[in-house]
């Protein structure tokens, strides 16, 4: 009986513990960002901006150095981790031009980065990851 006991006990132990490393894996941006390069794009147009868990996502237009224009994804953070921070469901809108974007490029997926800040045409600024997470306005 004793044996069961401690079988069925070493059984959960070894589950539990693997279920953390896949959420381990998946907090881990290094995984899927190079969070070592700062990739940043200038005068976009917004698509969609959607809040939403486990990552938010802001769709936005660029147009590269030979003009041709081209749509990028940036994974935000959780929506209820924004919103603490003060950055809600009207952000953006559909046709709003951003000055900047700036985040860390994604390793697999082409035109997909983990967005770190955006930069408003007044000098308002979005910052989206970090212990600074939130609104920083112009002036201030």
């Amino acid at each position: 009986m004793a044996m069961r006991y401690l079988s069925a006990c070493l059984s959960l132990v070894i589950l539990i513990s693997l279920a953390g490393f896949s959420a381990t894996a998946h907090h881990n941006g290094g995984v899927y960002f190079d969070l070592n390069v700062e990739l940043q794009h200038e005068n976009v147009t917004v698509v969609d901006y959607q809040l939403f868990n486990p990552h938010g996502r802001l769709i936005y237009l660029v147009t590269d150095d030979d003009g041709n224009e081209m749509e990028w994804s940036a994974e935000l953070a959780s929506a209820n981790n924004l919103r603490r921070s003060g950055i809600g469901n009207e952000m953006f809108r559909p046709g709003d031009k951003l000055k900047l974007v700036a985040g860390a490029p994604g390793l697999t997926e082409p035109n997909f980065m983990r967005l770190s800040r955006a930069e408003f045409p007044n000098g308002d600024v979005a910052i989206f990851s970090g212990g600074g997470t939130g609104i920083r306005r112009a002036g201030e």
